[in-house]
């Protein structure tokens, strides 16, 4: 795919703005790196619009030559370090966008008041720009510079003036100006209406607030056979020509003609599926005409796209189609492409908790369940060298070059293992794959295991659309209720899948998924090779948590023991849902709307769920706690939902704070107040399940000291370990209360949850890794990697020696694996910690090159350092910053022949897929 430009701004916390009285200067953007507030952020409408106000352009060969004459000049002997800084520059103030600070809201007062009184940086003065819903759940705004805010807001609106509208929705769709997309050609559209029209009458469980009989509102779940559930079958889905999807595929320069695209421009938003409208013009609707929303009538031979109102925003704002592409040319707006499917969907994914809390699990079916996920990381930790350079490296295909793998490749020491694998016992290296593989095993803690399966987009029946677009009445679809299309999964013969959609909350929202195909499937999906297509009478979008078709992301699965544990004939859970109102649009209320954005409660109200499912296996089925915890479970989708609206200013009813606070227990209590507390605090949520000290490190901390506490207490007590104590068989009456408390003031609820036991389980198994100490192998590692051949430089060596001290001081980032990120899959955001550490790395490796320009010399110092002058050390300093000419001088020292993992019908399996190694040519 076509690479997307990365520009650089300064992401600055409120914390800090406070403590410099909102005023930052003579911040450079070197510095910025090496403080962790430089982000990457791939090119968008506002960094084009920005460069359109300062009449400025990317002169991407300019660019071009500044970056391959400074890698150049490092390659050289005779290097002018001062000339690299200055290109370096260069470089930095071409892709700085200094009109832009990112702030990172930990102090919602300071947010205030740079929203009202503004901040300066460097001298300049910013005002909030926008906070759209992906930078509202990591707490984040982007701020502009004062001098060009009413020309850059003018510009984004497209030509709007907008007096009232739900804040919310609007920060949400103005936030879309700032989503990374790839730049593709303007296609010809004609915009169709939505289709709400049809009436399917559904039993579903009913969410509805009540009066109870002493006056009291109460939240109440009743069966109801007679819902009119009237779904919008296209919400936030178009249709694309294949012709024209042809195009965009040479735009995007990919190698495959995409099933779906995710699209953004000026209030537009969704999924584009791939379909031969025009096709269905000819032989089904037997015309040349469409008639859009504004009742205006197109060729449709001209017509490239069929965009649903509910893609464009504010279609209601525009008198017409060609009133708005009139001002999106004007204001000089571009369609872009955020996503496409993949060329081949995977044949194993990673599952998480939620899909297997939800399942009726023996201890024999988790362990069936579990075992694919350890033997994988078995073989791994064995150090057999396919299994490793495959965890490493990825899967390879037949043809490959070594330039193609290394460009698929991203973690540079993976190459470096290619050249010489010898490498694999590097104690840099060893403890990367150590700490890959321990991420592997945490992940198996909390549910991520493998399995035949992956994530697809979901797409409701096109051929429908293309009926509603054409006739506005009559809509078939070529699906009936229950049946649904897959390509990947029809290719292997596989007729019924469990699909599953994130977050989920309760047991209801396994959906069986049965797969039709046929002469007019094959006909008119065969540009669908990637997607789950869906029907138009079914409630999947209820089941699937309110989902819809705007590239939302569904893991579908065909394992045996999913598909048969899930809990059989649930009914959907639904309630009536609240409009959202709307405000005066002014900055005060973009201010309240992001304030009330920020730190959403969504993903703290999805845990009780996940802590309600645990609690289930303290009660039998027919108890009447059971029950009121299967209740409390449902009510917690509309509790989400509340959540969700809140933000949009609707005011809902608040979380029930009975479910979260015990009652204490007082002396005087009668014996009927007692049991009404005992039962009631056994109802509260107020600890998580254990696995999750695998998700949360702060609780595994608690619960490491709390047991640490009792381990002292219980031999001061008793004699003996905790351990011994649990597994006594004859315990005292002492011992057994020490034992129920020991339980009871647990951080966590540690009982016979599917969750708890499936982490047990893995805890339990010896997967014989061990950590490699930074001095292991360290002398025959030096010989791979020093060049004897280049001289030492004294006092370019000291110089590198004061700079490694730095660097061990100043790098304070702390990486945390984020098990969530699985979980939200609306979240689709590069990891960005990660690229601030780099950005950090980059910083620490231009100093390096100002003492020493050359590569493969600076290299040679910086391996002298840490393999030889401080063997004990951790390598990271040498592979972090002196990658680059390690791989010159481990490539000089190749013998131009390597093995690497090539796929092979005769071979080893490896998820899924069988291969070998093969021996290529560099």
């Amino acid at each position: 795919m076509i690479k997307l430009q990365q520009y650089h701004v300064f992401k600055i916390t409120t914390s800090r703005l406070n403590e410099s009285d909102c005023k930052i200067d003579k911040l450079t953007v070197h510095q910025a790196r090496l403080n962790g507030e430089l982000v990457q952020i791939g090119d968008n409408q506002v960094f084009r619009s920005i460069r359109h106000i300062r009449n400025q352009k990317l002169d991407s060969k300019r660019l071009n030559e500044l970056t391959n004459k400074r890698n150049k000049l490092k390659q050289d002997k005779e290097i002018n370090a001062n000339e690299i800084h200055t290109l370096q520059q260069e470089i930095d103030s071409i892709l700085f966008v200094p009109d832009i600070v990112n702030v990172k809201v930990d102090d919602k007062r300071t947010y205030k008041h740079i929203c009202k009184n503004g901040m300066q940086v460097n001298g300049i003065t910013y005002l909030r720009l926008s906070s759209g819903a992906g930078q509202s759940r990591r707490n984040t705004a982007s701020f502009v510079n004062v001098e060009i805010k009413e020309e850059l807001e003018r510009k984004l609106n497209c030509g709007l003036k907008i007096d009232k509208i739900n804040v919310a929705k609007y920060n949400a769709y103005f936030g879309l100006h700032m989503s990374a997309t790839y730049p593709v050609r303007t296609p010809r559209v004609c915009l169709i209406p939505d289709c709400e029209e049809y009436k399917l009458i559904k039993t579903v469980d009913w969410i509805e607030d009540i009066t109870d009989d002493n006056g009291k509102e109460i939240r109440k779940i009743r069966e109801r056979d007679d819902f009119e559930f009237v779904p919008n079958l296209w919400d936030g889905q178009g249709l694309i020509s294949p012709s024209f999807a042809a195009k965009w595929q040479k735009d995007l320069e990919l190698d495959y003609l995409p099933s779906q695209f995710g699209i953004r421009t000026a209030f537009i938003k969704g999924m584009l599926c791939t379909f031969d409208f025009h096709k269905y013009a000819s032989e089904i609707a037997k015309t040349n005409k469409i008639l859009d929303y504004y009742g205006k009538e197109w060729d449709i031979s001209e017509i490239d796209i069929l965009l649903s109102t509910s893609q464009f925003k504010m279609y209601k704002y525009y008198s017409s189609w060609d009133q708005y592409t009139q001002l999106h040319e004007l204001h000089k707006h571009s369609w872009g492409v955020t996503k496409v499917n993949p060329k081949n969907d995977n044949e194993m994914s990673l599952s998480n908790y939620q899909y297997i809390q939800t399942l009726n699990l023996s201890n024999e079916k988790i362990e069936k369940l579990i075992e694919p996920t350890v033997n994988w990381i078995k073989n791994i930790c064995e150090g057999d060298k396919l299994h490793s350079l495959l965890f490493l490296l990825g899967n390879s295909t037949e043809g490959d070059t070594l330039s193609h793998i290394f460009d698929r490749t991203n973690s540079n020491f993976v190459k470096a293992v290619l050249y010489n694998d010898k490498l694999l016992n590097d104690p840099y290296i060893k403890k990367k794959l150590y700490d890959g593989i321990a991420t592997k095993i945490q992940e198996a803690k909390i549910g991520r295991l493998w399995c035949r399966a992956n994530y697809q987009c979901m797409v409701s029946d096109p051929y429908g659309q293309a009926q509603w677009a054409f006739n506005r009445k009559d809509v078939t679809g070529l699906l009936g209720e229950f049946e649904h299309y897959s390509h990947f999964w029809n290719e292997r013969n596989v007729s019924k899948v469990d699909a599953c959609r994130s977050p989920m909350v309760d047991f209801h929202e396994h959906n069986i998924l049965n797969f039709k195909k046929n002469e007019d499937t094959r006909e008119w999906y065969k540009y669908i090779k990637s997607g789950i297509v869906y029907n138009c009478w079914g409630t999947d979008t209820i089941r699937h948590s309110d989902s819809d078709w705007d590239y939302d992301i569904v893991f579908t699965t065909d394992n045996e023991i999913i598909m048969n544990n899930i809990y059989p004939d649930k009914n959907v859970i639904t309630y009536d849902k609240a409009s959202a109102p709307p405000q005066k649009l002014n900055a005060a209320n973009l201010v309240k709307t992001d304030l009330r954005s920020f730190d959403s409660k969504v993903g703290s109200i999805t845990n009780y769920s996940t802590t309600f499912i645990s609690m289930l296996a303290n009660f039998k089925e027919d108890s009447e706690e059971y029950q009121i915890l299967l209740d409390r479970i449902k009510l917690l989708r509309r509790y989400i939902g509340d959540s969700i609206d809140q933000a949009k200013g609707i005011k809902m009813k608040p979380f029930p704070s009975d479910w979260k606070k015990r009652e204490y227990l007082y002396e005087d209590d009668d014996e009927q107040t007692k049991q009404d507390k005992y039962k009631h605090n056994s109802l509260v949520a107020n600890r998580k399940p254990y696995f999750m000290i695998y998700v949360y490190d702060k609780l595994r901390n608690e619960y490491n000291e709390y047991k640490k506490k009792c381990e002292r207490t219980c031999k001061e007590k008793f004699g003996c370990s905790l351990d011994q104590l649990l597994k006594k068989q004859d315990k005292s009456s002492q011992e057994m209360y020490y034992v129920s408390d020991y339980y009871r003031r647990m951080p966590v609820i540690k009982n016979n949850a599917v969750m708890n036991v499936l982490c047990s389980m893995v805890e339990k198994i010896d997967f014989k890794y061990k950590r490699p100490k930074n001095t292991e192998n360290a002398n025959e590692m030096f010989e791979i990697l020093y060049d004897k051949s280049i001289p030492l430089d004294i006092k370019k060596l000291n110089q590198l020696i004061e700079l490694y001290k730095k660097f061990k001081k100043k790098r304070h980032f702390k990486h945390k694996n984020n098990i969530l990120k699985y979980i939200d899959f609306e979240i689709d955001q590069d990891n960005e910690h990660d690229k601030q550490v780099n950005e950090f790395y980059e910083g620490i490796r231009h100093e390096a090159e100002l003492i020493c320009p050359n590569q493969r010399e600076l290299a040679n110092y910086l391996v002298y350092i840490v393999y030889y002058l401080y063997p004990s050390e951790p390598k990271e300093f040498a592979w972090s910053i002196g990658i680059n000419g390690i791989l010159e001088t481990l490539e000089s020292k190749s013998d131009k022949l390597i093995e690497i993992p090539m796929s092979d019908s005769n071979g080893t399996d490896y998820l899924g897929k069988k291969y070998s190694l093969q021996r290529v040519v560099v």
